[in-house]
């Protein structure tokens, strides 16, 4: 397995802090892979938490839905 560029370790290093919150040299006793698993791990958590406080949009109501409804106390 080849090494990691510095520009590489800088980014990995960088999105962990961000995620993470973790002090520098925490993130940097990691073995590379185990710094990578953390920050797949890190970024897979941000993005469920961004689709589940994402604003929803919602559809147009449908056909059945738009239809005026007989008034029910008319015929009375």
């Amino acid at each position: 397995m080849m090494r990691p560029s510095p520009e590489e370790i800088l980014g990995e290093t960088a999105r962990l802090a961000y995620h993470l919150h973790w002090p520098l040299d925490s993130i940097l006793d990691l073995e590379h892979p185990d710094r990578r698993r953390f920050l797949v791990e890190a970024e897979g958590m941000a993005a469920m938490q961004h689709a589940m406080t994402a604003p929803v949009e919602f559809a147009a109501p449908p056909i059945w839905a738009q239809q005026e409804l007989p008034d029910p106390v008319a015929g009375w």
